[in-house]
């Protein structure tokens, strides 16, 4: 009589919400898969060498990143976000949680990673904007199986004359296997010096309560102010300072953020003319935001290896106060607003993302320092090996009191045009590609195929948008993409432009990633002034 009432009650449970989407862990498996196996189609001679000069990945670094432990009541969505966060550490090419039922209230949970290959030692090599850069780096993803990040650069750039620079970074995202990240980032070139040091607890799923956190910063030397023609001035600086912050999180049906921040920095000039906005002001922050998120896992977007596309939005209301540290301080109340929206359609095949934010700041019933901005993406599957992509990119300020550069150019948007040929206050920049992705598969390498158009204008914001002259670029180009690694590293972009200004195609443009990413992400965004940037390369 028990068994039939236990029988009944869990078929009960199996024709609800509840036990079609909900089921207790009961146990889980975890099995590490190393760069290559003898399974794949990519094993070849030189297999077993090639992974035994490879740390395979820590067991603890993986049963950390999971959002349930034994016993545990779940559902599908933290299984498909654990997925998410693991793939997002960028340490393996295939992550796969799967379960098995063993009765319809508990199932066992088996966790498969297979580890990308992590030491990249790198001859960095690139053209374009008529100049070009040279140098080695050494990129370890993943020191010693425990998923740290050490990242030496040594560069040489022919940009602005601007030879020997020297990059290093040091992160981990669990440090001591702690809830607390950490990163230092070190920069030197004849220009200036960097050092910026943060120590801070992430909100690592949707399940946590909350972040805080704290950046140091100690940057001095000289920024850039590009005049035409390639000529520039230096403008000297000193920055010194630090930023606090906490922000608590409420899961219901999206999550809700309530945000704190205190931003303090010393700032020197070299002279009054150089003086930027908001410079030797403290800054108190207060926001409140939500986001909702729902993951799709797809390829052939940017890269043939899997990506998760978020689908859902972000929105953020601040409040804020700027007040004097010295006599050049800025006293205001300040403003701002974020707001994000994406969809995917149904069959996957066509994806739109908005995100449209601004901010002012307001002394004596006057607005000032004010900042509005536009990022719009959208592309259309054909079919599995062929997208039309597209990016909108916009950014306009109002009485901005202090020295502002935004580029346009190879680097930044615009292929086969000058490095800082253009600058201004404002830009305005539209790409849009077709993207091939055939199946030509040679050993642990992919290749891609584009054709595109680029187009923008940047203008002072003393000049109207339409007397502004619209520039314009298109071409083709290739990709190579290295199925063993991730980020920059597995990308080597080749693009032929023809600049329309010159009636000519420049210099063949060689370097890595793609030139936009054509999805966005939802994510949690600490409160601060928009418009800062200031791009000097």
């Amino acid at each position: 009589m028990f068994a039939r009432i236990s029988f009944l009650l869990a078929l009960f449970l199996l024709s609800t919400n509840f036990a079609f989407s909900q089921f207790r862990v009961n146990d889980i498996f975890i099995e590490r898969l190393n760069v290559f196996d003898s399974t794949s189609k990519d094993w070849f001679f030189a297999a077993k060498l090639a992974n035994s000069l490879h740390f395979l990945t820590r067991q603890y670094v993986i049963e950390d990143e999971l959002l349930f432990s034994r016993g545990d009541i779940i559902d599908d969505n933290i299984l498909l976000e654990t997925e998410k966060n693991l793939r997002s550490m960028n340490l393996f090419s295939r992550v796969e949680i799967t379960i098995d039922s063993l009765d319809p209230l508990n199932c066992n949970v088996y966790v498969v990673t297979k580890d990308r290959w992590s030491t990249n030692p790198s001859l960095l090599f690139g053209t374009g904007g008529e100049a070009y850069r040279l140098g080695f780096r050494i990129e370890e993803l993943n020191f010693l199986g425990t998923g740290t990040t050490i990242v030496p650069e040594f560069l040489y750039r022919s940009e602005n004359d601007t030879r020997m620079q020297v990059r290093a970074k040091l992160y981990q995202r669990r440090l001591f296997r702690s809830d607390f990240s950490i990163k230092y980032e070190f920069f030197i070139n004849r220009f200036r010096t960097l050092h910026n040091l943060s120590f801070w607890k992430p909100f690592f799923s949707r399940q946590t309560k909350n972040s805080f956190g704290a950046t140091i910063v100690n940057n001095f030397g000289n920024d850039l102010l590009f005049t035409g023609n390639g000529q520039y001035q230096k403008m000297n600086f000193y920055e010194k300072g630090g930023t606090i912050w906490y922000s608590h999180s409420w899961f219901k049906e999206d999550r809700l953020f309530i945000s704190g921040l205190l931003d303090v920095r010393k700032v020197i000039r070299g002279a009054q003319t150089y003086t930027r906005a908001f410079d030797n002001s403290g800054r108190i922050f207060v926001a409140f935001s939500s986001i909702s998120e729902n993951f799709y896992k797809s390829d052939k977007l940017n890269t043939f290896l899997t990506e998760d596309i978020v689908v859902g939005g972000w929105g953020s209301a601040v409040l804020g106060r700027t007040f004097k540290i010295d006599t050049n301080g800025t006293d205001a109340f300040y403003l701002a607003g974020v707001g994000e929206k994406s969809y995917l359609s149904p069959d996957e095949r066509v994806y739109l993302f908005g995100r449209l934010a601004g901010g002012s700041a307001f002394a004596n019933s006057i607005g000032f320092n004010t900042y509005q901005e536009f990022l719009g993406l959208m592309y259309y599957r054909f079919n599995d090996n062929i997208l039309f992509a597209t990016q909108v990119k916009q950014q306009t300020v109002w009485n901005w009191r202090g020295v502002r550069q935004l580029l346009l150019d190879d680097k930044h948007y615009l292929r086969g045009y000058t490095l800082n040929e253009l600058a201004g206050d404002n830009r305005l920049v539209a790409n849009f590609e077709f993207r091939f992705f055939p199946n030509v598969h040679f050993w642990i390498f992919q290749f891609s195929g584009v054709l595109f158009y680029d187009g923008g204008t940047v203008w002072n914001q003393n000049t109207e948008i339409f007397k502004s002259r619209w520039r314009n670029s298109a071409g083709f180009g290739f990709r190579i993409h290295n199925d063993k690694t991730s980020g920059k590293l597995g990308i080597i972009r080749i693009d032929f432009a023809f600049n329309f200004d010159r009636k000519k195609f420049a210099e063949i443009i060689i370097s890595s990633d793609q030139m936009f990413s054509i999805f966005k992400s939802h994510q949690f965004e600490l409160p601060g002034i928009l418009g800062e940037e200031f791009e000097y390369e």
